[in-house]
Order: structure tokens, then sequence, then C-alpha cells
């Protein structure tokens, strides 16, 4: 285990530790947030969050990806398209 620094702001300290748990997970997110005591969504967002801030993120894993319905996004009319007659 790592040794914590007083310098080492409790973000950063929260940072390391769910990026080492979600890395020994082999990036499955929902195993890692049960570990962790998080919600599925909490780990997405922080996850989100450190991607965005330029933290290397552990990519999700295959049998994760594999197992995660696709969503179908409606199409959506052209703006033009709609008749406005009652």
């Amino acid at each position: 285990m790592s040794s914590i620094s007083p310098e080492q702001s409790l973000a950063d300290v929260e940072c390391e530790h769910i990026l080492k748990v979600v890395a020994l997970c082999d990036g499955n997110r929902t195993q890692a947030a049960k570990l962790l005591k998080i919600s599925l969504r909490g780990l997405r967002i922080k996850l989100h969050l450190y991607s965005q801030a330029g933290i290397a993120v552990p990519p999700v894993s295959a049998k994760e990806m594999k197992d995660s319905p696709t969503k179908v996004i409606p199409s959506v009319p052209a703006l033009g398209s709609l008749s406005l007659d009652g």
C-alpha cells in the first residue's frame, strides 16, 4: 500500500484509490463500484471527471462492454419536415 503524504488532498487520495480498485477489477466498473461501496453512476461520474482532467482511466472491461445493452437513439425529424396543420 502506498503511503499518503500530508501534501496530498483528500480528492487526490480518493482518485488514486478509485483508480487502483478499477484497475484491480480489470476495468469492470460494476465490480469496482460494489467494492468501493458507491453507486455505479457515481463511479462513472468520477471516472469521467478524472478523464476530463487528463488522468489516465483504465478502459472498460470487455465483459462489461459485451453485457451492457446498446442504447437506441430514436431519429428526430428535421425541423422543416413537421406539418403544423391540425
